[in-house]
């Protein structure tokens, strides 16, 4: 789905505009604003959908074992989330998965396609 975009310029200049969002590390209400974020958040990027996938899983895997559902940390559950993931980032999809932790922690793990993004075409890579 596509929805109404603004131009690229436009984005930079609503990024800008917020130090806030800028600095913030909470997940943006929509994915593709994490494209929007300073370059210093980006923790790896990658070309081709089969490393992004594998880095989703790996980052998923270390975290499982503090999730606060057990459901959540059932190997088969898993399975079918990194199934859905890599299939999803085979067609240039985004991938989010997020999950409380025991004690009161979140944990929010997100892969934003850029190549351009399907939802927000306009916003800039922050790579280029």
């Amino acid at each position: 789905m596509v929805v109404r975009d603004i131009s690229a310029q436009e984005w930079k200049q609503i990024a800008a505009a917020s130090p806030a969002f800028m600095a913030s590390e909470v997940p943006p209400l929509e994915v593709p604003h994490w494209l929007l974020r300073p370059a210093r958040m980006i923790k790896a990027t990658f070309e081709a959908p089969d490393r992004a996938s594998a880095w989703y899983k790996r980052q998923v895997s270390e975290v499982s074992p503090a999730f606060a559902a057990h459901r959540d940390k059932d190997p088969s559950r898993q399975a079918e989330w990194f199934a859905t993931a890599d299939g999803r980032l085979r067609w240039g999809g985004d991938v989010v998965g997020g999950w409380y932790l025991r004690g009161t922690g979140f944990v929010s793990v997100q892969v934003v396609a850029c190549s351009p993004n399907r939802i927000r075409p306009t916003i800039p890579c922050p790579m280029h």
